[in-house]
């Protein structure tokens, strides 16, 4: 897939609604892109990590103490927690499907924070979105 069309699918994402095509374009200069296949487990409770996922195609399965808590597909953002953080996996993903993903490090997530305004503050909105859900399925 070509860097426009990625741009362009990333445009899409909650996550980046507020990102120029520019940021967005460098944001992607920074990613990895990874392939994973179907019924792999992509990380598990408890380990440590510090990146963050994107997935762009297929969809995977969150579980949490062994129980199904969730379903992630195009557009998702996962491991944003362990990211920021640098705190173990507080769940097991699994692919459901094939998925490809886009990958950030640490380092260059906060490197896109300083360089993508906005960016940070929607990750911010997605983790206290997430803290939320998790605060009313505890209740």
């Amino acid at each position: 897939m070509q860097q426009r069309q990625r741009v362009a699918q990333l445009s899409k994402v909650p996550l980046f609604a507020n990102c120029s095509k520019r940021e967005l374009a460098r944001l992607l200069s920074r990613v990895r892109i990874e392939s994973v296949e179907a019924g792999q487990t992509l990380f598990v409770e408890g380990a440590p990590s510090t990146n963050l996922y994107l997935i762009v195609t297929g969809s995977a399965v969150v579980r949490k103490n062994g129980r199904r808590v969730a379903r992630l597909g195009p557009g998702e953002v996962v491991g944003e927690l362990s990211v920021i953080l640098g705190t173990p996996r507080t769940a097991t993903v699994e692919a459901e499907t094939p998925i490809e993903w886009l990958v950030l490090d640490q380092a260059s997530l906060r490197k896109a924070f300083d360089e993508v305004p906005g960016l940070a503050w929607n990750v911010l909105r997605s983790v206290a979105s997430r803290l939320e859900q998790a605060s009313k399925q505890a209740m």
